[in-house]
């Protein structure tokens, strides 16, 4: 079998759950390129690497403002916010969008029908 006969085979119910989990619980974006939905998991993923790489500035900043009142320096009280609510605004819409993919995805999934096992 081919890697493109493989790539064009529908996604089996189990799959779909897993790209679903992935999805949710792991990386928003993830699932869904998994999923073989390219486009918009590149976009989610964009979206949960921006929003966590905007978290970690505003967290960089809460420190600098922490050690910088024990040495006595002054730094403004609100330095970083911006950062700090633009990160979960991102990764909030990423996840978002991540757990409507993984509904779209379980949902598209064909339903499996359980086969008996033959009698020989």
């Amino acid at each position: 079998m081919t890697l493109y006969e493989r790539w064009s085979q529908p996604m089996s119910q189990t799959k779909a759950w897993i790209c679903a989990l992935i999805n949710v619980l792991a990386s928003p974006g993830l699932g869904t390129l998994l999923a073989r939905r390219l486009v918009v998991g590149t976009i989610q993923l964009t979206f949960a690497i921006i929003g966590c790489l905007l978290v970690m500035g505003w967290f960089v900043q809460k420190m600098r403002l922490l050690y910088g009142q024990m040495f006595g320096t002054t730094i403004p009280l609100d330095a970083g916010n911006q950062l700090g609510k633009w990160g979960v605004i991102f990764f909030g819409i990423a996840w978002l969008w991540a757990l409507i993919s993984s509904i779209q995805i379980v949902l598209s999934a064909p339903k499996s029908s359980p086969v008996p096992p033959k009698i020989v």
